[in-house]
């Protein structure tokens, strides 16, 4: 049977998935997960999502968030790579996390340590991809950058510096794990 960490960090992740699980359904995702009829018409019980995306759009003008595949021709062709290992990857993950640590309320094996751990980085990693674009956007659109700053800063690189402590977390925890092994090694050859 695994061994699970139930450290208080657990509780640290499970915030983070309570807050980008719905970001991520509602608004990341919503071109893949609804039909227009759940988002656009004004009485469409998701409306609230789509008006949240919109205005984020209207405000900071951001391409990756309006990207399609329609709008991909010769710029941010690997969005769509993105939303659909989002759609694969992060959002089942998250699923399970809120599932093994929220509702089980279990601690975390080895495995779930290693999947967290590549999931802290391809967040980071995919996040900061995003912050690079930022920096060749037109100019003319983007002639103030205080709000390019506020885009970079508020909205984006959270969502590199939280998953970069969350894949140390858990680099450690794996770490830890290498170290009681190799002891126990040790200590079995020592008999």
């Amino acid at each position: 049977m695994a061994v699970e960490n139930t450290t208080w960090r657990n509780n640290v992740w499970l915030v983070w998935f309570y807050i980008v699980f719905p970001i991520t359904v509602l608004i990341d995702l919503q071109e893949v997960i609804y039909p227009s009829s759940l988002l656009v018409p004004a009485d469409a019980p998701l409306h609230f999502a789509y008006k949240a995306k919109q205005d984020y759009i209207a405000k900071f003008n951001d391409p990756i968030v309006q990207w399609s595949p329609e709008t991909a021709s010769g710029h941010d062709s690997w969005m769509g790579l993105f939303i659909h290992l989002e759609f694969f990857f992060l959002l089942p993950v998250m699923i399970y996390a809120m599932y093994k640590m929220g509702i089980r309320q279990k601690g975390t094996s080895g495995p779930d340590e290693l999947l967290f751990f590549v999931y802290a980085l391809y967040n980071a990693l995919t996040t900061a991809v995003c912050i690079h674009d930022t920096f060749y956007w037109d100019k003319t659109i983007w002639a103030d950058e205080s709000q390019l700053w506020t885009l970079r800063s508020a909205y984006y690189a959270p969502f590199v510096f939280i998953p970069l402590l969350g894949a140390f977390d858990m680099g450690s925890r794996i770490l830890s794990r290498f170290k009681a092994a190799d002891a126990a090694a040790e200590s079995k050859k020592a008999e």
